[in-house]
């Protein structure tokens, strides 16, 4: 006697990987499958179904990324999981060969495919019409394009907290040696202001206050809608939309950072005072063979012209260390940039080969011993000044937004800190009706590594 077909399942668990673009991404999809009827919860052990939401970076990205699927598919055997499907840049960039490479997967999905998550959970079925699947006045087809002119911003899930990442655009029109994102990321997209502005809107009338607008360069925005002051023209529309505390702009590119958009930063009463410059390195040689612009001197002049408008402003960048050809000069040229610059977060990365990428080509391969021995070197000098920046702070006033209050302490950002990024500011003696999302002014009483400790404000 055949068996009956199994139940489809009902509950999903959408596990994230890499950058807050894959994160918007993630909230999409479950907004998505929330409107279809399934119910989303955040444990893959008590789900039915789960999504991986891939990222497929740097090797290491990749390598996690197939981790977590191997670790979602293991789950189909020891617990009540019955299909996992594989999303993300990984799934769009390596589509067929995961097909085969990874049979313990039950879809691998490209960007195309995410509207028909739905019907890929019911087993492949034809997708219901999209009047069943979205909220009226919302959109969902497809998640990591933008939204067509006239039409209402994309599903996603309902706010969990008082922050929310929101995406400015999708895709890349720059050709940096080291990075294949543009390949499977496509052309430099934006989405219209008034979908921006409808989804914060949205998101703060559910309790958010500080959205955070990401991109893979937030400063290229409105490049395609007629102009490069359609990003200052949006900053100053979502200073008026009620609810809204805290707007933080991330991924900054140096060489598209106008006077007219730092004077606005500066001066718009919701924009964090918070520059996320993507740098990569310091020295003129090494930069040229990314195929970027810039130099240790440009890059002092940029932040000195921040400073100026802002003398409290926060500094985050990346920099990746061993690049084909770097030498111990330029090693040292980063080094007096980082002392002289003293920027307050950064990340340092050991370059790997990645498929695809001019940097394949290029000659004078650095061992990656080396690179990760300098990246070494140069994360001890930051520690050092991130620690005179913290101490710097100890007996001024922040305002920091509650995240989180355990027995008369809580935790919480200021406008220095970037969510799951940067640093904490952790409030001792917290009043006792402090409640999460709320903002608290406080006096820093002490630092201590990333953490800045904190007493309310009399």
């Amino acid at each position: 006697m055949p068996q009956p077909d199994p139940e489809p399942p009902t509950t999903v668990a959408i596990v994230t990987l890499g950058c807050g673009r894959n994160e918007v991404d993630s909230q999409n999809a479950a907004g998505l499958l929330a409107a279809a009827g399934y119910r989303v919860v955040a444990d893959p052990e008590q789900a039915d179904a789960v999504v991986v939401n891939t990222c497929a970076f740097v090797e290491a990205a990749k390598r996690e990324s197939i981790e977590t699927v191997l670790d979602a598919t293991a789950l189909k055997d020891q617990g009540r999981a019955r299909t996992v499907l594989v999303t993300g840049c990984l799934a769009e960039r390596y589509t067929e060969e995961l097909r085969v490479e990874l049979p313990e997967a039950d879809a691998i999905v490209p960007f195309r495919d995410y509207g028909r998550l739905p019907s890929l959970l019911r087993g492949g079925a034809a997708p219901p019409t999209p009047a069943t699947l979205v909220p009226a006045g919302r959109r969902a087809l497809p998640m990591v394009f933008p939204t067509p002119a006239g039409a209402a911003f994309p599903a996603r899930a309902p706010a969990r907290g008082p922050v929310a990442l929101v995406k400015l655009a999708e895709g890349c029109d720059r050709d940096c040696s080291f990075c294949a994102i543009p390949s499977f990321r496509g052309r430099f997209r934006s989405r219209r202001p008034t979908e921006i502005l409808d989804e914060v809107a949205w998101l703060a009338g559910q309790g958010v206050s500080e959205v955070c607008l990401v991109a893979e360069n937030s400063t290229s925005y409105g490049k395609d809608l007629g102009g490069r002051e359609a990003l200052i023209h949006l900053l100053r529309d979502l200073a008026g939309i009620d609810g809204l505390r805290r707007a933080r702009l991330n991924y900054l590119q140096p060489d598209e950072l106008t006077a007219g958009l730092l004077e606005e930063m500066a001066a718009n009463p919701v924009v964090c005072s918070y520059f996320d410059l993507s740098l990569q390195h310091a020295s003129a040689p090494v930069l040229r063979r990314m195929r970027r612009g810039g130099s240790a001197g440009a890059f002092l002049d940029l932040v000195a012209r921040i400073r100026a408008l802002d003398p409290d402003a926060a500094f985050r960048s990346n920099f990746i260390l061993g690049f084909p050809g770097e030498r111990k000069a330029d090693l040292r040229e980063l080094e007096a940039f980082l002392e002289a610059a003293r920027l307050d977060w950064v990340a340092f990365f050991a370059w790997s080969p990645e498929d695809g990428t001019a940097a394949l080509d290029l000659d004078g391969r650095v061992p990656a011993a080396t690179a990760r021995a300098r990246v070494e070197r140069v994360q001890e000098v930051q520690d050092r000044l991130l620690a005179e920046a913290q101490q710097a702070w100890v007996g001024r006033r922040l305002e920091v937004l509650i995240e989180r209050v355990d027995d008369g302490a809580a935790e919480g950002r200021s406008f220095r800190e970037a969510p799951d990024a940067d640093g904490v500011v952790r409030v001792e003696g917290a009043p006792p009706l402090l409640r999460v999302g709320e903002y608290l002014p406080v006096v820093v009483t002490a630092a201590e590594g990333p953490e800045l400790l904190a007493r309310p404000a009399g």
